[in-house]
């Protein structure tokens, strides 16, 4: 797939399900982050966690998957706001983030303006995705939920870690869909969604960002200039390599629908981040 996405994705909106949060029934997997004062918290078991889905609590598989390959899709805002130093600035922070990869990673480039473009599809060649970042240049609106919605839907669900990475300097003013719906497909997918925007003081919130990232588990980091982005996208790096993979077969009598879930630290101290809950099919 290539060239122009926005009339394909409006189309697979309307006709097809979201990717399932899962590829096993009866297995669920979930990515999580430990922090401690702000720091990742690396070296834990299974042994450490403790897991509850809707309430009830799961008995964890052994292994953790901390270092699983990661297919890493970089959703790139190339609107006109971007032109010059600024679109600079992030070629080099996206460039820099792909040098950051493994062996094994795979990555994708899509860029948005008026239109959602898919510049590489996710390949192992990363530096042909690294190349494709010349084809990035700056004009037009901003269709920031579109190209969410793309970078979800661009890696097919499978059981390898997939982050989907938007940067973004403005609010959207382009797209179809509506915002409420993409988070949604975020909640049912197994990516974590990670956000990356330019402060700017007359729109502090980026409330779809934050409500994205929020629902999929990820987060969402703000540089204070363009120069900035460079160690915002590596904060997104080390962010996503320290990430545990706990995994369970569901306890219980099974319930199809959202599952809630509750993920909590035994015998260590610190902060987890997680999705709060999953669809069951």
């Amino acid at each position: 797939m290539n060239g122009l996405l926005a009339g394909a994705l409006m189309a697979a909106a309307l006709l097809q399900p979201p990717p399932v949060f899962r590829v096993q029934v009866d297995l669920v997997r979930i990515e999580v982050l430990v922090t401690r004062g702000g720091q990742p918290l690396r070296g834990l078991g299974a042994a450490d966690f403790e897991v509850r889905d809707n309430g009830r609590l799961q008995a964890l598989e052994p292994t953790l998957e901390e270092e699983a390959p990661v297919d890493a899709v970089l959703v790139l805002d190339t609107s006109s706001s971007m032109a010059g130093t600024k679109l600079v600035a992030l070629r080099e922070a996206a460039g820099s983030f792909l040098d950051g990869l493994h062996g094994g990673d795979r990555a994708a480039l899509i860029a948005f303006n008026d239109e959602v473009r898919l510049l590489e599809p996710i390949s192992p060649d990363l530096a042909r995705v690294r190349r494709a970042l010349g084809g990035a240049e700056a004009g037009g609106k901003t269709a920031l939920v579109d190209a969410v919605y793309a970078g979800l839907r661009s890696v097919e669900p499978s059981h390898r870690r997939t982050a989907v990475v938007v940067f973004s300097d403005g609010l959207d003013n382009r797209s179809w869909l509506r915002g409420i719906e993409v988070i949604d497909t975020a909640r049912r997918t197994n990516a974590v969604v990670y956000g990356v925007a330019v402060r700017d003081e007359s729109d502090l919130d980026r409330p779809f960002l934050r409500d994205v990232t929020r629902a999929s588990g990820g987060r969402f980091f703000k540089a204070a200039s363009a120069d900035e982005l460079r160690p915002r996208f590596f904060d997104v790096l080390r962010d996503i390599r320290a990430r545990y993979v706990l995994s369970y077969t569901p306890a219980g009598p099974e319930a199809k629908g959202w599952h809630s879930i509750e993920v909590k630290l035994k015998r260590v101290r610190g902060e987890v981040l997680a999705r709060p809950r999953y669809w069951r099919y």
